[in-house]
């Protein structure tokens, strides 16, 4: 009997080894051998080691002085001595002198957002603000079911190819309509967007979430020595846009990590982990720390001539709870660049360290050149969820205009160690509201403004106030700012163009006891409305802005969208939120 017992328990602890080991040698930055719980493959297994996980942390924690003081500690005195301010002066030297490769597009749309650019913007003048009234439906295509198509479609040599709503891709002729092919996917397909390699196969290239993809063109046919069958599987979700740099695919992952590909086969060349490992803490409050999130699902673009890619990225871990993930989540929120050719990270900006607001940064970044010291100069733009324009040098992803670092308040929630200081940025100018105050009460009737007033007058706001136990606080930026389509940019004049929203929301918490020692604290918003439903803040609520990235100024300003309601009783052309376009 004891011996059956050895061996089975034997082969139980061998099963779980299994389990918890991950080896992968396509990693340049990260051990090949991993042992994590989040290698687990298998859901029942994983659940109860993580109960098992959860059990032994806490009983460790709760041994461990040294641990609870860590934990509970908010480090007053260091905060206390800090300046309340941080000046980064702009960069006015080392830039990076244009390469000549920032060009609009014309005839086609080979790739979603235009071009490996992203910089989503036509020089096509046949239809403009003389004429464009007198345009009518030539043809429409209906879908075969109900739901979203968020991809920007693509247009090469008179074909229209965008995904379908029943897990494929349709080819439409753009003259008539008529569907030439329709290709299923195993996925949702194309959900930020496909290519189209110009060349003499013109093959498609994209993601369906689980796979990587490529087709013929002509006729929708699998490329069949492109991995199986015209198909990859990956590791973890890819729901972005590729590039490809020579005879390499390149794609973001929801490990997070970018992935290299070899162009004609499929074969993985390598991988990049977008995550840094935290020295200072393995576990935190009893808890493991927190590696997930931080995924690239607002979009890549690259500078071909230079080899290099530029990645958007979101939130780290649990968007709104930051207590199992102590320090500034390195890599999310940020812009990060990959020297593709050395193999090697360039740079990497953050906007929001320690991000508890949901303020990830939803779009791809833009490659442009811009004049400063009347020298033209290539940089990375990036608009935010928070109303910034993140304006950086190319090559070294320093900030061109500057920023200040303000300190901001401590949160109230044990465990939850907010950063110091946040980055403001006073140019480019802010194109969406960042700060609510009580001016910002809509002012569309009477009636309206008390009502807001009585809803919001106990509440607290101000610069990057952390999300409270006690306490709820007015926000924007929760919708946009700036969302997942971005903005375009003209790259012959330096000016931008951004669609944002402006709507408030009161945000809180509050303490959920999971066991013992352990809480939850669910993140709650209410979106800020009058009694007929209308935003409760003050109009446009909506805008497109146009910024002169030359000098960081707006260019102009105005609404959009409208309430039929509204204007037919003498308001002013209020705007509207936009989540597409």
């Amino acid at each position: 009997f004891f011996k059956s017992f050895k061996f089975l328990l034997l082969l139980i602890s061998l099963f779980i080894v299994y389990e918890v080991t991950s080896i992968d040698f396509k990693y340049i930055n990260k051990d090949a051998i991993s042992v994590d719980l989040n290698n687990v493959r298998n859901p029942q297994v994983k659940r109860l080691l993580r109960k098992a996980d959860l059990y032994f942390g806490e009983l460790y924690f709760n041994l461990s002085k040294k641990k609870q003081s860590e934990f509970y500690s908010q480090e007053l005195e260091k905060y206390e001595n800090s300046p309340d301010q941080i000046i980064v002066s702009p960069t006015t030297s080392n830039l990076t002198i244009t390469n000549e490769s920032s060009v609009n597009n014309d005839a086609n749309w080979n790739r979603s957002h235009g071009n490996n650019l992203s910089n989503k913007f036509s020089n096509l003048k046949q239809v403009n603000t003389q004429n464009v009234h007198k345009l009518d439906v030539a043809w429409t295509h209906t879908f075969d079911s109900y739901s979203a198509v968020p991809g920007n479609p693509i247009f090469y040599k008179g074909v229209v190819y965008t995904a379908s709503t029943n897990k494929s891709i349709v080819a439409l002729n753009a003259f008539n309509g008529k569907k030439l092919w329709n290709y299923k996917t195993e996925g949702q397909p194309a959900i930020r967007g496909m290519l189209i390699n110009d060349d003499e196969k013109s093959i498609i290239y994209f993601c369906d979430q689980v796979n990587l993809n490529a087709i013929y063109s002509s006729n929708g046919k699998p490329v069949e020595k492109f991995g199986k069958n015209g198909r990859v599987k990956l590791k973890k979700k890819c729901q972005i846009t590729p590039v490809i740099l020579n005879d390499k695919i390149v794609i973001g992952t929801f490990e997070p990590s970018i992935e290299i590909y070899n162009k004609k086969n499929g074969k993985l060349l390598w991988r990049f982990y977008l995550k840094e490992k935290n020295t200072k803490y393995f576990r935190y409050g009893g808890k493991r720390y927190d590696y997930s999130g931080g995924n690239p699902w607002g979009g890549i673009s690259a500078d071909i001539e230079r080899g290099i890619v530029y990645v958007s990225t979101g939130n780290a871990g649990f968007f709104t709870d930051g207590t199992t993930r102590p320090g500034k989540n390195k890599y999310s929120n940020s812009i990060v660049a990959i020297d593709i050719n050395k193999k090697k990270l360039l740079w990497e900006f953050q906007e929001i360290e320690h991000d508890i607001w949901d303020y990830d940064i939803p779009a791809p970044p833009i490659l442009t050149t811009i004049d400063v010291n009347n020298k033209k100069i290539d940089v990375v733009v990036g608009v935010t969820k928070t109303g910034n324009t993140l304006v950086l040098d190319r090559l070294s992803g320093k900030n061109i205009y500057g920023y200040v670092n303000k300190k901001v308040p401590l949160s109230d929630i044990p465990g939850e160690k907010v950063s110091f200081y946040q980055k403001k940025f006073y140019l480019p100018e802010p194109f969406a509201k960042q700060i609510f105050d009580l001016n910002d009460i809509t002012n569309i009737s009477d009636e309206s403004y008390k009502y807001i007033y009585e809803k919001i007058k106990n509440t607290n706001f101000g610069f990057f106030i952390p999300v409270s136990i006690n306490n709820k606080n007015i926000v924007y930026g929760l919708g946009g700012g700036a969302q997942w389509m971005g903005a375009s940019i003209n790259n012959d004049k330096g000016i931008l163009y951004v669609p944002s929203n402006n709507l408030a929301r009161i945000i809180w918490t509050q303490k959920k006891t999971i066991k013992n020692r352990y809480y939850d604290y669910p993140f709650l918003q209410e979106i800020i409305k009058d009694q007929n439903g209308y935003p409760g803040t003050k109009p446009p609520w909506g805008n497109i802005t146009a910024i002169n990235l030359n000098n960081g100024k707006i260019i102009w300003q105005v609404p959009f969208g409208e309430y039929e309601d509204l204007k037919k009783k003498g308001i002013p052309i209020t705007g509207q939120t936009n989540m597409g376009g």
